[in-house]
């Protein structure tokens, strides 16, 4: 295929100090740094949403309960937004590093809406903040709190967009063309697909946590908690199972429409048994919540084998998404850097041959060779004018051997007040012989 958008960046050696070993460790940073990454970022759409969704039925039902699990969803979003955004550094970083030609452009084509990852975030984060901490003062405002907490979450759910565009359009350079932006990668249809296979995984994995934060509620001395547990555990399973269930036909959607040559190189390497693998655990999973569908106090090995099916889940869904990666970059570095390489051997060899026509010269006059590698031929030309007066003028004034070496050791601006702004310096290392040789041929200059 030809990638001829590819940008012209010269591709930096992996900083591995010679440890090639480095290279794959790189690449399982990334893999780990991610899947911590986007669970903090699942629980903090999903609690989000939840927490403000239980605030206003709380609210206009007059419930004490659903108010209470409200509350105490604002715990994760905190906790969530702050360790999301911190784990998040850690694959943009090693993104950028391992694919900075790719990144790099998919990040300028992207801007300004790239920048909405700072602003936004700053504002959903403080947005988040008051929403938490006025609970008790705007406990007579709900209308004003509930407004807040809606704020938060819908410029938390821009955020995703975003990323999802750039993160598309960088691993899909084959896509590329003269004038694309933003929303060009926005609206296409694998970015869509994928769009909708992350939110719907967000709100299964808030299932996940929210069935496991319910056990633990039930766990409480406190009745209201106690009562908050069972909402987060039956709220829990049903945002669990019906995400998964559409995922399922959302997931192949979103896969089919990468490029042809990425999808080939990806079940070539076998990567879709991982597939079949994530779809069963994801399965039996359901099949667990389906059958405690309806007991609030679900045994705990049941809750701990969800949690448990759902993390090998996540991590071989995030292996794969790291193999259909690098077989969409894979080509498009490798035809990056045979461009870096055929740049650096045509500067090589142009840097040689410059090289080559400024060598001392090893033909002709004695004196003419050694004043060719003194650089006297550098600032005077042997019949044209340089920095100083050219030999063939020098040669008019019929100085003696003696005094053009005297001359040299100790030059007189005087004698060219022409060439006065430009003087020159004195000559004292050139051996004496070597300089007669040179005044002989300057005189022999007719």
């Amino acid at each position: 295929m030809d990638f001829k958008f590819i940008p012209g960046d010269i591709p930096l050696p992996l900083p591995t100090g010679g440890l090639e070993f480095l290279h794959y460790i790189f690449h399982g940073l990334l893999v780990v740094s991610w899947v911590v990454h986007i669970l903090f970022i699942n629980v903090l759409l999903g609690a989000s949403l939840a927490s403000v969704y239980f605030n206003k039925r709380g609210a206009r039902e007059n419930n004490p309960i659903l108010d209470r699990v409200a509350y105490l969803l604002t715990t994760p979003v905190t906790i969530s937004e702050n360790m999301g955004a911190l784990w998040g550094v850690a694959p943009l970083l090693l993104i950028s590093v391992l694919y900075t030609p790719l990144f790099y452009s998919a990040s300028l084509m992207n801007s300004p809406q790239w920048l909405h990852i700072i602003y936004g975030n700053i504002v959903a984060f403080l947005c988040s903040y008051l929403y938490k901490y006025s609970w008790n003062t705007l406990r007579e405002n709900k209308g004003l709190h509930i407004t807040i907490g809606t704020m938060s979450v819908l410029l938390f759910y821009t955020l995703p967009p975003v990323f999802m565009a750039t993160v598309q359009l960088y691993i899909t350079p084959s896509t590329w063309n003269h004038g694309q932006n933003f929303w060009d990668a926005l609206f296409r249809a694998d970015t869509l697909f994928r769009l909708a296979h992350f939110y719907l995984a967000s709100f299964a994995v808030s299932g996940v946590f929210m069935l496991l934060y319910g056990y633990f509620k039930r766990k409480s001395s406190d009745a209201t908690d106690q009562a908050a547990g069972a909402i987060l555990i039956r709220t829990g399973k049903a945002w669990f199972i019906v995400p998964t269930v559409l995922n399922f036909f959302i997931g192949p959607l979103a896969l089919f429409h990468f490029p042809n040559y990425g999808l080939e190189a990806f079940f070539n390497h076998g990567y879709h048994w991982g597939i079949l693998l994530t779809v069963l655990l994801a399965l039996y999973a359901i099949h667990i919540l389906v059958k405690e569908f309806k007991n609030d106090d679900i045994p705990p090995t049941k809750v701990w084998k969800v949690v448990i099916i759902m993390v090998v889940a996540i991590v071989t869904m995030a292996s794969i998404r790291h193999g259909m990666r690098v077989a969409l970059v894979s080509p498009v570095m490798a035809a990056s850097v045979a461009k870096s390489e055929a740049f650096q051997k045509e500067a090589k060899e142009a840097y040689e041959a410059a090289k080559q026509s400024h060598l001392p010269s090893t033909t002709g006059p004695r004196g003419r060779i050694l004043a060719e590698q003194h650089g006297c031929l550098g600032c005077h030309g042997e019949r044209e004018r340089v920095i100083g007066p050219s030999y063939a003028e020098i040669a008019k004034r019929a100085y003696t051997p003696e005094k053009i070496l005297a001359l040299v050791r100790q030059p007189v601006p005087s004698n060219w007040p022409e060439y006065a702004q430009a003087p020159m310096p004195p000559m004292a290392t050139v051996p004496e012989a070597e300089l007669r040789e040179i005044a002989n041929w300057i005189n022999g200059i007719k």
